[in-house]
This record gives C-alpha cells, structure tokens and sequence, in this order.
C-alpha cells in the first residue's frame, strides 16, 4: 500500500518534472526571441525564471531520487520481514511440536502413575 503510494508521488514528480523541462524549454526559446528584438529587460526577467525553473527541475529530480531510494529501502525491508516472519512461524512450529511431545509423555506418565496407585 505504501509502495503504491510512492509510485503515484514518484510518477506525479516524474510527469511534473517534464512539464517543468517543457516550460524551461519553451522559455528558453522565448529568451533568443527577446534576444532578437534587443529587449534586454524582459531577457533577464526570462533568463531569472529559467533559472528558478532549473533550480525547480533540480529539487524534483532530487526527490524523485529520493523517492527512488525509499521504494528500494522498504522492498528490501520487505524481503527481510517476510524472511523473518517464516524464521519465526518455523519456531513456532517446532515448539508446538515439543509440546505436544511433552503432553504425551506427561500423559504416559500419568498412566504409570495411576497403573502404580492400583
């Protein structure tokens, strides 16, 4: 349930990281038209929002690795559980096993005891 839910935010962060790709992209291009008509002004407004746009970029490409790193965290945490989950009900089992080893032997005991009281 919990992997799923970092899938969903990993492909949120993944499709939201290539809209912000696009974007940059698209003002990218919009900065070489301002280039052309020398209009120094809105180049360097451009130019602040691409770079606050890569700053973006960077901060999603850094969660979506971490996001990347948990899901392989909690995978292996999983593999580990399930492993000892086994270990424990193959204790379990075999303590059952003994036990009902010792109520039989207690029983047999009980029957001498009684055969002995006669």
């Amino acid at each position: 349930m919990q992997n799923k839910s970092l899938e969903k935010s990993l492909s949120e962060s993944q499709k939201e990281s290539d809209e912000l790709k696009a974007r940059v992209a698209k003002l990218e291009k919009t900065v070489h038209q301002y280039q052309n008509c020398n209009s120094v002004v809105e180049l360097k407004a451009s130019l602040s929002r691409i770079k606050q746009m890569k700053r973006t970029v960077e901060g999603l490409e850094m969660a979506l690795q971490n996001y990347e790193a948990r899901i392989e965290y909690l995978e292996a945490n999983k593999d580990h559980q399930s492993k000892q989950l086994h270990y424990f009900q193959d204790q379990v089992t075999k303590r059952d096993h003994i036990m009902g080893e010792a109520l039989v032997q207690i029983q047999e005991v009980a029957e001498h005891l009684q055969t002995l009281a006669i």
